[in-house]
């Protein structure tokens, strides 16, 4: 066993010493000072050096063993958990084995909403980059005004009656050809409209939900997308996480979570929030071999950033082991607008008849107005030109502010995820380093971001960071991201014990 040091940060102020050693063993497993299948120190090798009690080494033992990073063997010792073989910068806390999660409490939500209502008040002229929005000023809005407009003069009394799930044929012949361009192979018998990419997640939960008896297990991307997760959990639902690296959910985890009992699976093919991340053709080849060798697990696709993404990983629906069990889901929030309550979902024939169904006992229908609405954005030829605009746009802001906070961050420990997706960064901390002093300084000096703790299964990651860099001038891009950078290494602990382990 290799000998190297590492500081930990005690501060009494912050969590629990068992968190705080747990965070700093973690620190080394993902920076690769301790390699997989390495055994670590004995608990009384750790209490005598640390000069802490036993008890608080097992509680921090405990800590990793739950989240699959270390694994204790009797007779043998306690090593770190053997990885996937990805670089463990690449790795947000692979597991061979599932993290599960149960609560009805919303946490996340909760946690989010306070810590940015707090720090508005607190900082009323702070530069918000806490959520997770589109640049307002990139979206079409000449573009709906015009068809709103146009929509309205041609409407008739009809379009304000009753109607029944299924999408117009003029939207649907408009959404088609975007669909077919991006690799979802689908014909108009395929295809849904709801009202959001939310609702069509909670009403295939109502599907997974009587096809599993009523006692569902979801396997969901870890860390992953928070209001999925609260909703799930809302409704009676078990969380199975499956950790990802920088091509998304890690098929190994998938299998592990699977094999625990999961009877869904839903996953963010491309601008995955939080990191970015987006699957390469072949990750998706990867967990479609997974999925073919589980035949009673429904898949859902939750492609949320379309429209203005620059990568193009298709859809598993494309994969005909498993087409019949996929529902794809395509929202309209960050390519035309999050307002435009519309978005489209296609399945094969027996899902789709499950979803319409459900939908029609939800709110009947989506309306006749708006589907005609956004029909005629799609098919107006200056679209594209907008969100070409708006793809060039967030990649300059996202690589221009990762580029400045990995230039700042590489001496103390600390890394940046920038994926080519999405409109946000997941800022890895130094070792030590917690997340509450972190956005508490950067609001000081003016800058609002988010914890990175909701966006996991389960509490006790506070070692991240969300950052939305996608909202602000380039021109201020980097500036924002040298005030973040700025209070990460303020909240690096001068005070610290050295460690070799």
């Amino acid at each position: 066993m290799g000998k190297f040091s590492m500081r930990i940060a005690f501060s009494e102020q912050q969590h629990p010493r068992y968190e705080q050693i747990a965070r700093a063993i973690e620190g080394a497993i993902l920076n690769g000072k301790l390699q997989s299948g390495e055994r670590l120190p004995t608990v009384r090798e750790l209490s005598t050096d640390l000069g802490v009690s036993g008890t608080t080494i097992t509680a921090a033992f405990n800590r990793l063993a739950e989240r699959g990073l270390i694994s204790p063997e009797v007779g043998r010792g306690t090593f770190v958990a053997k990885r996937h073989e990805q670089s463990p910068s690449e790795m947000v806390g692979w597991s061979p084995r599932s993290v599960r999660s149960s609560t009805k409490t919303s946490w996340r939500k909760r946690a989010l909403t306070n810590s940015r209502a707090r720090l508005r008040s607190l900082y009323p002229m702070a530069t918000d980059c806490s959520m997770g929005r589109p640049d307002a000023a990139l979206l079409p809005f000449q573009l709906i005004k015009q068809a709103l407009s146009s929509t309205l003069e041609q409407a008739t009394h009809e379009d304000l009656q009753y109607s029944g799930p299924e999408p117009l044929p003029c939207f649907a012949a408009r959404v088609l050809p975007r669909l077919r361009a991006d690799s979802v192979r689908v014909s108009e018998q395929n295809l849904m409209v709801g009202s959001s990419a939310q609702q069509f997640l909670m009403l295939a939960l109502e599907v997974i939900t009587r096809v599993s008896g009523g006692s569902p297990v979801v396997a969901v991307e870890d860390p992953g997308y928070a209001t999925l997760m609260d909703s799930y959990e809302r409704a009676g639902v078990q969380l199975a996480g499956v950790a990802i690296d920088h091509l998304g959910a890690v098929p190994e985890a998938l299998e592990a979570a699977l094999a625990a009992g999961a009877n869904a699976a839903v996953f963010t093919p491309r601008g995955h929030n939080p990191t970015g991340c987006s699957w390469s053709p072949q990750r998706a080849a990867e967990l479609a071999d997974v999925l073919a060798a589980h035949r009673d697990v429904m898949i859902i696709e939750d492609d949320q950033f379309s429209g203005v993404s620059t990568t193009c990983p298709g859809s598993l629906l494309s994969d005909q082991r498993i087409a019949d069990r996929v529902l794809y889901i395509r929202s309209f929030s960050k390519s035309i607008g999050p307002d435009v309550r519309v978005a489209v979902a296609a399945a094969e024939s027996r899902l789709r008849n499950l979803i319409m169904e459900a939908k029609s006992f939800a709110d009947g229908w989506t309306s006749r107005l708006l589907q005609k609405a956004i029909a005629e954005v799609l098919a107006d030829g200056e679209l594209d030109h907008v969100l070409d605009h708006a793809r060039d746009t967030y990649r300059a802001r996202r690589e221009s502010a990762a580029q400045t906070l990995n230039g700042c961050l590489f001496s103390v420990g600390g890394s940046t995820w920038c994926g080519p997706d999405g409109v946000n960064l997941w800022v890895h901390l130094s070792p030590g380093v917690d997340a509450d002093n972190v956005i508490e300084h950067a609001a000081e000096a003016g800058v609002l971001v988010a914890p990175g703790e909701p966006f996991f299964i389960l509490p006790g990651q506070s070692n991240w960071v969300r950052f939305n860099p996608c909202t602000i001038p380039v021109e201020k891009t980097v500036e924002v991201a040298q005030t973040l950078a700025k209070a990460i290494v303020r909240s690096v602990r001068n005070t610290a014990v050295s460690v070799h382990v």
